[in-house]
């Protein structure tokens, strides 16, 4: 009797754990799929709360950036936004005069350049929580915005519109440089539509999520990928 009532709770127990192994599998995110967004920081702290990962990533790349894409159609918010940006470009402009060179990161900007880490805080971030999309974001400050030069692998979502050889984001846009001189984005915001740009030549201007396309009169699209 004390044999069968021992196999009986072997049997329950292990059926148990077996269940319990296969909740634990499925509750943990399979590479590719997305997660919700991170709750940020209190804007303005100089800290960034590192965005979650599902995916694998390339060596030496940041986490998948895993911000939704939801543009405001706020013009209000809009030119709240393109004043931060002058303001971020006026600490570049300080930045490249000492350096002769752009920032790796906007958190280099960070605090002798730009004392006040709000300007890199978007109002509609402020709203919503959001920060933009697509892109690579800083990884020691919390920044709304999307700066282009970094020395970052090209992230996987961009090589799908444009593809070519592997490179980082700071050589590819040396390349377009070549094609576009001074109007390549140094910094970008995509949580509004139209979105807006810094450029390299420290103008603000709008445009579709691919700002190349206000230039196809320049070049087409192929021109503006990594060669």
């Amino acid at each position: 009797m004390k044999i069968k009532v021992t196999a009986l709770l072997l049997v329950v127990l292990t059926s148990i754990g077996l269940a319990y192994f296969t909740w634990a599998q499925e509750s943990n995110p399979k590479a590719g799929e997305s997660v919700s967004a991170p709750q940020p920081v209190q804007p303005g702290s100089g800290t960034n709360a590192k965005p979650e990962s599902t995916g694998t990533t390339v060596a030496g790349s940041p986490p998948v950036n895993p911000n939704e894409y939801k543009p405001s159609t706020d013009k209000d918010e809009s030119a709240a936004c393109k004043k931060n940006l002058k303001k971020i470009n006026a600490a570049i402009e300080a930045y490249r005069k000492e350096h002769h060179d752009v920032p790796n990161w906007l958190s280099q900007l960070v605090p002798k350049y730009l004392a006040d880490t709000n300007l890199l805080v978007c109002p509609v971030t402020t709203r919503t929580g959001q920060q933009s999309p697509f892109g690579v974001l800083d990884p020691k400050v919390y920044s709304s915005y999307l700066y282009e030069f970094t020395p970052t692998p090209v992230p996987e979502v961009v090589e799908g519109a444009f593809p070519g050889p592997k490179m980082t984001m700071r050589a590819w846009k040396r390349q377009q440089m070549k094609l576009m001189g001074p109007e390549v984005p140094l910094v970008r915001c995509l949580l509004h539509e139209p979105a807006l740009n810094l450029s390299m030549g420290g103008r603000v201007y709008e445009s579709p999520v691919y700002w190349e396309l206000n230039f196809t009169n320049v070049a087409g699209l192929k021109a503006f990928s990594p060669h």
